[in-house]
C-alpha cells in the first residue's frame, strides 16, 4: 500500500529550481578558454569558463556589452571553436565539429528571412536543405505556424507582415527541425519595447510548449528576469554568478552583480556577531539590522563590509526608522514614484513607493525622512 503521506506525483512537492537541477545535463561547459589573435595582440574573451544548462531549460546569458556572452553562445553554436576547455551537447564532446555537425539551431538579431519566398516557405527551408520529405515539410511548416499563431499569414512575403511577426516567423524556422539546442542572440533588440515585452510571454510559452532547451543572450536584466529558469552573471569573459531570477535578484554574490541587475542601495557597515548565514550589522547613523550572506563568506565582528537594499524593501516611517535623510528629488514613473535621498552621513539612497495609496503625496524635496527596511531585505557582498 503506497504510503498516505508521499505526494501523488513524483516531484509535486520540489520547488522549480529542484525541478529544473534534477535533469539531465544538455550543455556541459567545462573550463572553456576562447583566445582572439596573438602575441601582445592576443585578447581572452572568455577565461576558464564553466556551466551546466539542464534539457528543458531556459538558460540565459546576461552581461554587458564585451563581457564575453555572445562568444559563449557562439562556441556552442560552432561558429567559433574554444582555445582551451570542453563542450558536450547532449553528453557528446563537440569542439572541433562545425555548426551543421551539432544538434543546434540559432536565431541571430538580423531574422535574415527570404524576401522571395512566403512566410511558409521560410519556416520549411531549412528542411528542405536536410531533404526531407515534401509532405513532411509541408506538414511541419504547418505545425510551426499553428504553435507561433500564424496560420492565416502562410501566404504573406516577409514584406508583407510586421517585424514582431517576423520574429515569430525566424523562431518557428529555427524550431521546425526539432534541435536538441535553440541559441538566442538578442533576439528582440530591434523591437519597441511594447512588441518586445509581447515577444518575451511568447519566447516563454514556445519553450514550455516545445520543451526544446533554450540559452538566450541578452543585456537587458527584465528579459532575463521575466523569462529564465536561471540566469548566468557575466563580466570579461567570466561567469560571476549562476541561479534563479530569485537568487540573483535578491541574493547577488557580489558588487557588480548586484549594481548589474536593477537598482540597487549600497551602505557602509560594521559586523557586530556573525551567525549561520547571517550576520548583525550596525548601519550608518547606529541602526543594528540581520544581513544576509553569500555563500561561503565568513566575515569578523569588527569587520567594515558592504550591504545592499533593493529600493522596494525600504520604506517611509513615521517615528524614527533604521536610516534618515534627506529628500533630494522624486521622480513619479506611473504605477510607482523613486524618492532619491541623501542619509546623514553622505550616502545616497533611492526608495520605490507604489502610487497605491491616492491622496497621500510623495515627500517634497528638502523633507527630513526617515526610513524603516523589511525584514531580510539586507544582503552582504564579498569584497
Amino acid at each position: 500500500m503506497p504510503d498516505a503521506s508521499a505526494p501523488a506525483h513524483p516531484g509535486q512537492d520540489m520547488s522549480q529550481a529542484d525541478r529544473t537541477a534534477a535533469r539531465p545535463a544538455e550543455i556541459e561547459v567545462g573550463r572553456l578558454s576562447k583566445v582572439f589573435g596573438t602575441g601582445t595582440a592576443a585578447f581572452r574573451a572568455l577565461d576558464e569558463v564553466s556551466v551546466t544548462v539542464r534539457q528543458g531549460e531556459f538558460f540565459t546569458l546576461l552581461g554587458p556589452s564585451g563581457c564575453g556572452k555572445t562568444t559563449l553562445l557562439r562556441l556552442i553554436a560552432g561558429f567559433e571553436q574554444p582555445s582551451a576547455g570542453t563542450l558536450r551537447i547532449g553528453g557528446r564532446e563537440v569542439a572541433g565539429l562545425g555548426p551543421n555537425q551539432r544538434p543546434v539551431n540559432t536565431v541571430f538579431q538580423n531574422y535574415a528571412l527570404f524576401p522571395h519566398m512566403s512566410v511558409a516557405d521560410n519556416i520549411g527551408f531549412g528542411l528542405r536543405m536536410l531533404g526531407r520529405p515534401r509532405a513532411e515539410v509541408a506538414a511541419t511548416a504547418a505545425e510551426m505556424l499553428r504553435l507561433v499563431r500564424m496560420e492565416a499569414m502562410a501566404t504573406r512575403r516577409p514584406a508583407e507582415i510586421s517585424g514582431g511577426q517576423q520574429q515569430r516567423v525566424a523562431l518557428a524556422r529555427a524550431l521546425a527541425p526539432r534541435p536538441r539546442v535553440l541559441l538566442l542572440d538578442e533576439p528582440l533588440s530591434a523591437l519597441d519595447l511594447k512588441l518586445r515585452k509581447e515577444m518575451q510571454t511568447e519566447l516563454k510559452r514556445l519553450q514550455t510548449e516545445t520543451g526544446i532547451t533554450f540559452v538566450f543572450v541578452t543585456h537587458d536584466q527584465e528579459e532575463a528576469l521575466t523569462m529564465s529558469d536561471r540566469i548566468a552573471v557575466m563580466s570579461e569573459g567570466r561567469i560571476l554568478q549562476t541561479g534563479t531570477p530569485e537568487d540573483i535578484y535578491n541574493r547577488p554574490a557580489d558588487r557588480f552583480v548586484a549594481d548589474f541587475i536593477g537598482d540597487t542601495n549600497f551602505l557602509q557597515a560594521e559586523v557586530l556577531t556573525v551567525a549561520e548565514g547571517t550576520a548583525t550589522v550596525r548601519l550608518p547613523g547606529g541602526a543594528s539590522r540581520t544581513a544576509n550572506l553569500p555563500a561561503g563568506m565568513a566575515p569578523a565582528a569588527g569587520d567594515r563590509v558592504t550591504v545592499v537594499v533593493r529600493p522596494e524593501h525600504a520604506r517611509l516611517a513615521s517615528e524614527s526608522g533604521d536610516l534618515s535623510g534627506r529628500v533630494e528629488r522624486t521622480v513619479f514613473f506611473g504605477t510607482d514614484t523613486h524618492v532619491h535621498l541623501r542619509l546623514a552621513d553622505g550616502t545616497a539612497f533611492t526608495l520605490r513607493r507604489q502610487n497605491m495609496a491616492a491622496g497621500v503625496p510623495a515627500p517634497s524635496a528638502g523633507a527630513e525622512v526617515s526610513l524603516a527596511l523589511a525584514e531580510g531585505a539586507l544582503q552582504m557582498l564579498r569584497g
